[in-house]
């Protein structure tokens, strides 16, 4: 159900679109040569396609896609050129179609999105349009763009708390953990229960606050498993308060036959389920079981961990790591080559490797050369590992070049491997560094 028009739209919100959407983008075209797109443009265009033209659509919702676009482009979630190429060229069909089937709409977030991604779908294929697709949810270029609309205007006229939400951008919850270079910044309710999703969202508040949004989404896809059945068995209840034995063997019977012979599955979904109902008598929710989860979840229920021995584990075989160290200056694109002399260097995960800033992660002693970074999923903070000097060597080169080339727009936390606007990532051949 789409909210009314008034929440929609709030006053504040308006004014904020309109107070961004000044000087050179109220103008209707948008040329990425312009001045104005000098902090989000790599310093060597060479495009065809430069121009965004918002002239077609109608004037309630300019703004808006000026706006949508403005506001993703200086956030860093979207090139310049990924807007002009992605973006620009579905303005006019994605128009035509707002105006036969939508005249009348204030905002994009008055659409029923499903049922205008069917239509547009069904009026592209009358057009005889070839239509590109996006993505792993099969949408078009044009269904992409309509869809990234709705959705990102109907978080940002929704002036609720963040927790209040049935999709929470944890970007907007202050302590929250998240990696900052990937684009993964949600925890979607939606497909929890009704009856049980306050349960959930407020389980996940005290959740997130010291835990990965790895972790909290890993929570909530098992919240939604074992809820969904829960509610499925009995959708009069509205809190788990007459959770008997029952109930979880007849789940164990469901879960043991979805998850079948995946072993490590089986045994970490129990977990976080037990963890779950733990937590919520320990912190004693209304909505918690009467039962004590001793009582509901018995050791035994737990699949016994696969021991491993030495030959069991898998390592890269030693041959393979002889050719990638004699193959790796000819690697594709160079901007790599840093990356996989740390991973090979530290042991790290390559997210902490993607978390190493600039201005901190090298150091130098008498007893030699460090790396120093976080290691997120461990909380280790301020983590030193020895390296090389060579390897030293190499990090000071990225240095270099990532510093001259980030300000506080394209690279705000100094990040050493880093996507920077004005020139191209790493202008620098890695290849010499190992002749």
């Amino acid at each position: 159900m789409n909210l009314s028009v008034e929440y929609l739209l709030p006053e504040g919100k308006v004014n904020e679109i309109t107070r961004k959407v000044t000087g050179y983008f109220e103008n209707d075209i948008w040329d990425a040569e312009n001045a104005a797109f000098n902090d989000f443009r790599k310093s060597e265009w060479g495009k065809t396609h430069r121009k965004m033209d918002f002239s077609v659509f109608p004037p309630k919702l300019k703004n808006e896609v000026k706006f949508f676009i403005l506001t993703r482009i200086q956030k860093d979630d979207l090139q310049l050129y990924s807007a002009i190429h992605n973006y620009a060229r579905s303005f006019k069909q994605l128009s035509k179609f707002i105006k036969k089937f939508y005249p009348n709409i204030n905002s994009f977030a008055d659409l029923d999105i499903n049922k205008a991604l069917m239509q547009l779908r069904s009026h592209l294929s009358e057009l005889g349009l070839s239509i590109r697709i996006y993505g792993r949810r099969k949408l078009s270029n044009y269904e992409n763009l309509l869809n990234r609309l709705f959705l990102f205007y109907k978080d940002f006229y929704d002036t609720r708390d963040e927790f209040e939400k049935d999709i929470w951008d944890v970007r907007n919850i202050p302590g929250a953990r998240f990696p900052d270079h990937e684009s993964r910044h949600i925890l979607n309710f939606e497909d929890i229960p009704i009856p049980f999703r306050p349960l959930a969202k407020r389980y996940l508040k005290f959740r997130i606050s010291h835990l990965s949004l790895g972790q909290c989404t890993l929570d909530v896809r098992i919240l939604k498993l074992f809820l969904t059945f829960i509610h499925d068995k009995d959708p009069s209840w509205r809190d788990l308060n007459a959770l008997t034995r029952k109930d979880i063997e007849d789940y164990l019977i469901f879960h043991n036959k979805k998850f079948h012979d995946k072993i490590p599955s089986k045994r970490s979904y129990l977990i976080v389920l037990n963890v779950f109902l733990e937590t919520i008598e320990k912190l004693q929710f209304d909505e918690a079981p009467a039962l004590p989860v001793n009582l509901l979840l018995f050791k035994e229920d737990f699949p016994r961990p696969i021991k491993r021995s030495e030959n069991d584990i898998k390592y890269i075989p030693e041959g393979v790591l002889q050719q990638i160290e004699e193959k790796l200056e000819f690697l594709k694109p160079s901007k790599y080559i840093p990356i996989v002399v740390l991973l090979r260097a530290t042991g790290w995960r390559i997210s902490d490797i993607l978390n190493l800033r600039y201005d901190n992660c090298l150091e130098q002693t008498y007893q030699g050369w460090y790396l120093c970074g976080d290691i997120k999923k461990t909380q280790i903070m301020n983590h030193r590992v020895p390296i090389t000097k060579e390897v030293a060597e190499i990090v000071e080169a990225v240095i270099k070049v990532t510093k001259d080339q980030s300000n506080t727009i394209n690279n705000p936390k100094n990040y050493l491997f880093v996507q920077c606007k004005q020139a191209h990532y790493f202008g620098y051949h890695f290849s010499n560094l190992f002749g």
